[in-house]
């Protein structure tokens, strides 16, 4: 839904805008409405992230983990103030980071219950949210669950320890698949592991490796991404 003011206007503090920013295009009408909720902390960085993430060091005295949630809903009650009233309720839920199961469960469930309260959840909405295998455990799991979450996607990356130590992961390997089980457990249907590939030091072993133990995990989805190096 579109909400850009005219060109050189400020955004005002209250979050009001005018109804020509708010406008929705006729052939905008049947587009599928997606939540998409930014979670930018992270226990440590990984030296090839280039996402917006911040750890409790970079943070400083500045925002903190614990006054998330609460931020977060304030914004989404404004958001709803400034859109008006919904047209379609929310299809897709994503939460992502930055490590979002830094939070407590609890406080991603109040995002989730603010999201739902002020927009509404389409009947079999997906509530999705990243994890990295170190951050979660059965209980965690079991919260997010009874929170309405529906998908979980893990940062495997790799299966091979020295893989995961290039690229600044903190997992073992072999824990991204004890989270698919764990999951399950969970009662979660829909289990996504992300793979890393072209990581200096890792081989052809490494990457069949890393299939094969994405393979006897049996998740539902899995996503491959090239490791892009930057300059510097």
């Amino acid at each position: 839904m579109p909400s850009a003011l005219p060109d050189g206007q400020p955004a005002p503090s209250d979050g009001s805008l005018p109804a020509s920013a708010l406008a929705v295009p006729e052939d905008d009408v049947t587009r599928p409405f997606g939540f998409y909720v930014h979670v930018p902390y992270c226990a440590s960085r990984c030296g090839y992230c280039d996402f917006n993430t911040y750890t409790a060091a970079e943070l400083g005295g500045g925002a903190s983990q614990a006054a998330y949630a609460d931020d977060a809903i304030a914004e989404i009650r404004l958001a709803r103030r400034v859109l008006g009233d919904a047209d379609r309720p929310v299809e897709t839920v994503f939460f992502g980071g930055g490590t979002p199961t830094l939070l407590p469960a609890g406080d991603l469930g109040r995002i989730l219950g603010a999201i739902r309260d002020e927009f509404g959840l389409a009947d079999g909405a997906e509530v999705s949210t990243e994890a990295n295998p170190e951050s979660v455990d059965p209980w965690y799991l079991d919260g997010l669950r009874e929170a309405g979450f529906t998908r979980l996607s893990f940062g495997m990356q790799s299966a091979r320890a020295h893989v995961l130590e290039v690229l600044e992961r903190h997992h073992t390997p072999g824990r991204a698949q004890e989270c698919v089980a764990e999951a399950r457990a969970a009662g979660f249907e829909h289990v996504n592991l992300d793979l890393i590939y072209g990581t200096p030091g890792e081989d052809d072993a490494d990457w069949q490796a890393s299939l094969d133990a994405v393979l006897a995990a049996e998740p539902d989805h899995v996503s491959a991404y090239a490791l892009i190096v930057e300059d510097g």
